[in-house]
C-alpha cells in the first residue's frame, strides 16, 4: 500500500511564530511535506485567534525567504473580489517559482460580514457584493483560474529582431458573468510554471454546482482526497492521497514540526524538497482558455525602426 503524503495546516498564531524566526523558517523549509496551508483557521470554521497575519503576505515572505517549502494561501470572496485574489495568486506564483497555490473557502473567520443582501465581498463596502455561499466561492475559484490564464506566459517572446516583446493579441478577456461580472484580462502574466494549483476546503454543508471547466485541482476535507487530522489523533491512512495535520492555535509551531518529523519517520511518505506544487502533487495542467476568447489587444506589428 502506498503511503499518503503529509501536509500542514497553520493557524494565525503559527504564522506569527513562523515569520518571526529565521530558525523556524529554515526548519519549515527542510520539512519533507507536500505543502502547508497558511491560515487554515480562516476557512475551516474555527473561531478567530487573538493574532494572525494575512495569508498572502505570509506567502510572499515564504516565497522570498525559502527555497523548498510549498504552500497554499487561503482566501474567500467574503472580503476579497476574485480579481484581487487572482493578482495575489499570480504574483506569488512568480515569486515562489510555482511553489504556491490557493485554497478557497466559503467564509473567512477574520473578515467582516457585509449587508444581509450581499454578504460576500459586500463587507468591503464596494459595489453590489454577492450571496455568501459555496456557489459564490466556487465562482470566485473559476474567476481566479480564468484570470490567471488570460495572459499566457509564453506570449512573452522578447523578439529583438521585430521589437515585439509580447504577442499582445493572445491576452484575452475572460468575460465572466455569474456571481461576479468580470471582463478581464488580468494585469499580470501567468507564472512561468503555469496556472497555480487551486484547492477547495470542503468543510461546509453547502456544496456548489460543479460545471465544465472545473477549476478545482485539490479537495481537502470531508469529501476530499486529503483528510484533515488534529495533532495527537490517529492518522487516517486508508483511502486518502494525503493527510493535512492541523495544530490548534494553542499548540506551538515547534510542537507541530516535532510531530511532523515523527510521522514522516513512520506513517507517511516524504515528499521530495523543492519544485512546483503542481509537480509535487502530480497534478495535470489545466486546459488553456478557449481559442474563441476575445483578444484584449490587437496583434502587434514589428517596430518601424527595426
Amino acid at each position: 500500500m502506498t503511503k499518503p503524503y503529509l501536509a500542514l495546516g497553520l493557524a494565525g498564531p503559527h504564522l506569527v511564530e513562523l515569520t518571526s524566526s529565521r530558525a523556524l523558517l529554515a526548519r519549515w523549509d527542510a520539512l519533507e511535506v507536500a505543502f502547508s496551508v497558511l491560515g487554515i483557521d480562516r476557512i475551516d470554521g474555527s473561531a478567530p485567534a487573538s493574532v494572525t497575519l494575512t495569508s498572502s503576505a505570509v506567502g510572499a515572505t515564504l516565497a522570498g525567504a525559502t527555497k523548498n517549502g510549498r504552500f497554499l494561501i487561503t482566501a474567500t470572496p467574503q472580503r476579497d473580489h476574485p480579481y484581487n485574489i487572482a493578482r495575489r495568486v499570480a504574483s506569488l506564483g512568480h515569486l515562489s517559482g510555482g511553489r504556491s497555490g490557493l485554497l478557497v473557502g466559503v467564509r473567512d473567520a477574520y473578515a467582516p460580514v457585509g449587508p444581509a443582501e450581499a454578504t460576500a465581498w459586500g463587507g468591503a463596502g464596494l459595489a453590489r457584493g454577492a450571496a455568501l455561499n459555496a456557489q459564490t466561492a466556487y465562482d470566485a475559484a473559476r474567476a481566479v483560474r480564468a484570470l490567471e490564464q488570460s495572459w499566457p506566459h509564453d506570449s512573452i517572446i522578447g523578439d529583438r529582431e521585430t521589437g515585439i516583446l509580447i504577442q499582445s493579441d493572445r491576452i484575452v478577456h475572460v468575460d465572466i458573468d455569474n456571481s461576479f461580472s468580470i471582463a478581464g484580462p488580468l494585469n499580470a502574466p501567468e507564472p512561468a510554471t503555469g496556472a497555480s494549483v487551486i484547492g477547495w476546503y470542503d468543510g461546509q454543508d453547502d456544496h456548489p454546482a460543479i460545471s465544465d471547466g472545473d477549476p478545482i485541482d485539490l479537495m481537502i476535507g470531508a469529501s476530499g482526497s486529503v483528510a484533515v487530522m488534529s495533532m495527537g489523533d490517529k492518522p487516517p491512512l486508508d483511502g486518502f492521497s494525503g493527510v493535512l495535520l492541523r495544530a490548534n492555535a494553542d499548540q506551538s509551531i515547534s510542537d507541530l514540526f516535532d510531530a511532523v518529523e515523527g510521522l514522516l519517520a513512520e506513517d507517511f511518505a516524504p515528499t521530495p524538497l523543492g519544485g512546483s506544487l503542481r509537480s509535487a502533487l502530480d497534478l495535470s495542467h489545466p486546459k488553456p482558455l478557449p481559442s474563441t476568447a476575445r483578444s484584449a489587444f490587437p496583434a502587434p506589428k514589428p517596430h518601424v525602426a527595426l
